[in-house]
């Protein structure tokens, strides 16, 4: 096994230009030694799946203990615990072997979840540091698919609801598009360029050769022919309408709602749309952005001068009341509530009650994105989405109350209270 992870450590450093001194080891440290990555660290277990012939999560591998990601990991401490977690599912831990434990019994410093509650003056200081868009093409806008839009704030399950959708023989549901911020491609790619955001442009690429059966490089230079040009992206739906095979097209990109022009843009634009407004409580919210720290990659985020503490906690905020400003112009038939928690607590369920709302029959793949059906092998440096799902095996309900066990989460400020009661499974 040793051998194995060396093998493909060496064959993911070398496709991806990454250069070592020393022979690798089961002593060679991931990021010390390689300079590796989060999402290195992702692509490397998703190659790693194909040493077993059962999927493996590598969450506690990453997070053994709740809310705090190992500082570094080694290539013997990989593949050590690949055979442990083979030999649990299989026949129990191996002579010799300790079980693997979550590390749930060790205690946690809680003081990197203590935040400041805001008041209205500084979420309204927060909202001001968001762009005002103004579009130049409000026309309604319709294609021969259906649209669905999930709307959420980011860390509340989207990816993990994206993927579920794309099981169904029905549905396209394919990652973070990142279109409609825009009105050209232009604009979204001198948006997005950045190092830590260029990977959100490859989402129409990848789709683009899917349904118009193209090259990865051929659909890129069509894109980059309509960024020279300055395209409208609202292009995109048109050209992969004519190839289009199935009832649906998913666009779950959560920073949509960043931006109430943005949503307003949306719901004038595609009268003909179904949203699907995903909750998850917002302290689970609030833990998730602090455990990722994504915060500190979000633009606007960044100008915020005032008690950064509070930040996690108005993201939520400025997602749910931007995202329930736009619910009153919906008629009830295009839209639909979903929780996380009960996404992940009942999946069978939310989705029997997600396909009725689309008028589709239940496909039972939906309910198991990590099916053996599914291709583990994806190139997390370039994927427009949550990386956390793809350390998982399973739908894991016990992600729903884990920030029960902080106290210093439970505190919630008033205009997130106020957001809450408006929300039907949250509600007064």
């Amino acid at each position: 096994m040793l051998q194995d992870v060396i093998d493909i450590i060496d064959d993911y450093c070398t496709s991806h230009d990454i250069f070592y001194d020393q022979p690798l080891s089961s002593n060679t440290l991931l990021i010390a030694d390689l300079g590796l990555t989060s999402v290195d660290f992702v692509s490397i277990f998703q190659k790693c799946q194909a040493l077993k012939d059962d999927r493996l999560s590598f969450i506690r591998l990453v997070m053994p203990v709740e809310g705090q990601y190992v500082s570094d990991l080694s290539i013997g401490e990989l593949s050590d615990y690949i055979l442990k977690q083979s030999d649990l599912r299989n026949t129990g831990p191996r002579e010799g072997t300790e079980p693997y434990t979550s590390g749930s019994e060790i205690a946690v410093d809680e003081s990197k979840y203590k935040h400041s509650l805001f008041a209205g003056s500084q979420f309204a200081d927060f909202k001001a540091l968001i762009q005002k868009t103004t579009f130049k093409d409000p026309c309604p806008f319709n294609t021969g698919y259906q649209l669905v839009f999930v709307l959420s704030s980011p860390r509340s399950g989207s990816t993990l609801l994206q993927r579920m959708l794309d099981q169904h023989p029905d549905i396209e549901s394919p990652e973070e598009l990142h279109l409609l911020h825009y009105d050209t491609y232009a604009q979204r790619h001198a948006a997005l360029i950045q190092d830590e955001t260029k990977h959100l442009l490859g989402g129409t690429v990848r789709l683009r050769a899917r349904v118009n059966g193209l090259s990865i490089e051929e659909s890129s230079l069509i894109e980059a022919n309509f960024i020279k040009h300055e395209e409208p992206v609202l292009n995109f739906f048109l050209e992969i309408d004519g190839n289009f095979s199935k009832q649906y097209l998913v666009d779950k990109t959560p920073s949509y709602a960043y931006s109430k022009t943005t949503l307003e843009r949306i719901s004038a634009q595609f009268p003909q749309a179904r949203f699907i407004y995903l909750v998850r409580h917002p302290s689970a919210v609030v833990k998730s952005l602090i455990d990722s720290q994504l915060q500190d990659i979000i633009p606007f985020t960044r100008r915020y001068i005032d008690d950064a503490s509070a930040i996690p906690e108005m993201i939520w905020a400025l997602c749910n009341e931007n995202i329930q400003s736009i619910l009153p112009g919906l008629d009830s038939s295009r839209l639909h509530y979903v929780s996380y928690e009960d996404l992940v607590m009942d999946p069978t369920e939310a989705m029997i009650s997600i396909l009725h709302f689309l008028q589709l029959p239940f496909h039972p793949a939906c309910v198991n994105p990590y099916g053996a059906n599914q291709n583990p092998q994806i190139e997390t440096n370039e994927y427009a989405g949550d990386l956390k799902f793809f350390l998982e095996n399973k739908v894991a309900n016990e992600r729903a109350d884990a920030w029960k066990g902080f106290s210093s989460l439970h505190p919630l400020s008033l205009v997130s209270k106020e957001l809450m009661r408006n929300i039907p499974f949250y509600g007064a």
